[in-house]
C-alpha cells in the first residue's frame, strides 16, 4: 500500500496545533477568571484587616498595650480564628513562613509589632533592640502610616497602618515614601545609630547633684532628698542623651520659678527604665498654696501613647486623712521629652523648655519639658506632701521640679 508521507505530517502537524493552540477566546477568559478571584481574595483579606485593627484597639483599650501576636486577640477579641488566615491562603494552602510568623495560631499576617529581637543584620553593633521598638521610632519620624499588619499574599503586599488604613505597597513599604524621606533613615541602624557602638550599660555613677540655692523661696520645693538621676547623666542607658543643655538652679519656665537640679524617673515597661522606682512618696511640701506647679516630662514615649494614663501625683493634706489625685495623661500632661515627627499639635500641653542633646541633634530634633498646673480646691489647708506615681505603661514620667504658688 503506498503512504502519502507529505500528507501524513501535515494532517499530524495540523493535529498536534489544534490540542497546543487554545481555542478563540479561551485565554482571555482564563485570564478574567483569575482577575476575579484575585479581586475577591483581596477584598475578603481587606474585611479581615478591618476586623484585626477594631480587635487591635479592643485589646490596647483593656491591657495598655498592643499585643505581642495576633493570636493573643484570640477568641476573646476575634472569636473566630479564620479571619487570621488570608483566603488567598485558605484556597493555596500558605501562610506567613518567616521567622515573624505567628508561633501559636495558623496565621497569614505579619504582625510587625512582635516583640521578636532585631537580627545582626538589621543591628550588626548594637545593644539588643526589638521589631517593636523599631515600628515605635520609625513611626516618630514618617507617623502612623507605618503598618502594623501586611498581608504579603497578594501581587501587591496589603498593609494596615497603625491609623487603620489600608493600603498597597511593594514589598519594602517604605518605598512610597522615597519623595517624603531618605529611605535609609528608617532602617535599624540608622534609628539606633546613637547606640550602635555602645551597648547600655547597668553601673552609674555617683549621683551628683547641685546644691540649692540659699536665696531659693520655700515656695520652690526642695527635691534634694528624692532625686535619683542627675542633668548631665545619660540616665535612659544611651550615650549623649542627657538634660546638660537645661540650665540648674532657679530658672523661670513658662512664666513660674523653678528650682532646677535634678532628675526623679519613675520605672516603666522599658527594661531601661525598670531599675527605677514605680512610686516617689512623702515629698514634702508643708505649706499652703492655691496651685501646684509641675515642670515634667516622660521617657519611652511615642505617638500610640496619646491619650493614656502614664502616673499621677497624690496629694496630701496635713491636717485630715483627705487626699487628692492628679492625674498625668500623655498628649495632655507631658510627652516623650524627645520631640517626635509624629505628633499632633495639642491645645492642653505647655511647653516650658526646649533644648537639644547629642541623640536629639544626630535625629534632627529637640528635647523639651512640659509644666502641668493643678488648681487646688482647699486652698486654706496645708498640704503635707506629694506622691508621685507610676502606672507603668510604655511612657516613663520624670519630675524635675515643684512650684506652690
Amino acid at each position: 500500500m503506498k503512504v502519502n508521507v507529505a500528507g501524513w505530517f501535515i494532517g499530524l502537524s495540523l493535529l498536534l496545533c489544534s490540542f497546543a493552540s487554545p481555542a478563540p477566546g479561551a485565554q482571555p477568559n482564563a485570564t478574567a477568571e483569575q482577575s476575579r478571584i484575585d479581586a475577591e481574595e483581596k477584598e475578603g483579606c481587606t474585611r479581615n484587616l478591618k476586623v484585626i485593627y477594631d480587635a487591635i484597639q479592643a485589646y490596647k483599650l483593656d491591657h495598655k498595650d498592643l499585643p505581642n501576636w495576633l493570636s493573643d486577640l484570640v477568641p476573646q477579641y476575634i472569636g473566630d480564628a479564620s479571619i487570621l488566615v488570608c483566603p488567598r491562603c485558605k484556597r493555596t494552602g500558605l501562610i506567613e513562613p518567616s521567622n515573624l510568623g505567628d508561633p501559636n495560631i495558623p496565621c497569614s499576617y505579619l504582625f510587625e509589632f512582635c516583640p521578636v529581637p532585631l537580627g545582626k543584620n538589621d543591628l550588626p553593633n548594637g545593644p539588643i533592640r526589638t521589631r517593636r521598638e523599631w515600628k515605635r521610632r520609625q513611626m516618630g519620624l514618617v507617623g502612623s502610616i507605618v503598618p502594623i499588619v501586611r498581608c504579603r499574599h497578594h501581587a501587591e503586599v496589603l498593609n494596615l497602618a497603625f491609623d487603620g488604613r489600608i493600603y498597597d505597597s511593594p514589598p519594602s513599604w517604605e518605598d512610597i515614601l522615597t519623595n517624603q524621606v531618605n529611605v535609609a533613615e528608617l532602617k535599624p541602624a540608622r534609628l539606633f545609630a546613637v547606640e550602635a557602638n555602645t551597648a547600655p550599660s547597668t553601673e552609674r555613677a555617683p549621683l551628683i547633684i547641685p546644691p540649692r540655692d540659699p536665696q531659693a523661696k520655700p515656695n520652690l520645693i526642695n527635691l534634694s532628698a528624692y532625686y535619683n538621676a542627675s542633668l548631665d547623666e545619660s540616665w535612659h542607658g544611651t550615650s549623649n542623651n542627657d538634660l546638660s543643655s537645661l540650665p540648674a538652679g532657679v530658672q523661670v519656665l513658662s512664666g513660674t520659678d523653678y528650682d532646677v537640679r535634678g532628675i526623679i524617673q519613675l520605672s516603666g515597661k522599658s527594661s531601661f527604665s525598670r531599675r527605677f522606682p514605680v512610686r516617689v512618696s512623702g515629698i514634702k511640701i508643708r505649706q499652703k498654696c492655691s496651685r501646684l506647679h509641675f515642670l515634667h516630662a516622660a521617657g519611652f514615649g511615642s505617638v500610640n501613647d496619646e491619650g493614656q494614663r502614664v502616673g499621677g501625683y497624690v496629694v496630701h493634706f496635713a491636717t485630715n486623712q483627705m487626699q487628692l489625685e492628679v492625674p498625668i495623661v500623655y498628649g495632655q500632661d507631658m510627652r516623650d521629652w524627645h520631640k517626635s515627627a509624629g505628633e499632633k499639635p495639642s491645645a492642653d500641653l505647655t511647653v516650658a523648655w526646649t533644648g537639644t542633646n547629642g541623640v536629639s541633634a544626630a535625629a534632627r530634633n529637640s528635647i523639651r519639658l512640659f509644666s502641668t498646673t493643678w488648681v487646688n480646691i482647699l486652698p486654706n489647708v496645708e498640704i503635707d506632701s506629694v506622691d508621685f506615681v507610676s502606672t507603668t505603661n510604655s511612657a516613663a514620667p520624670f519630675l524635675i521640679a515643684i512650684t506652690a504658688e
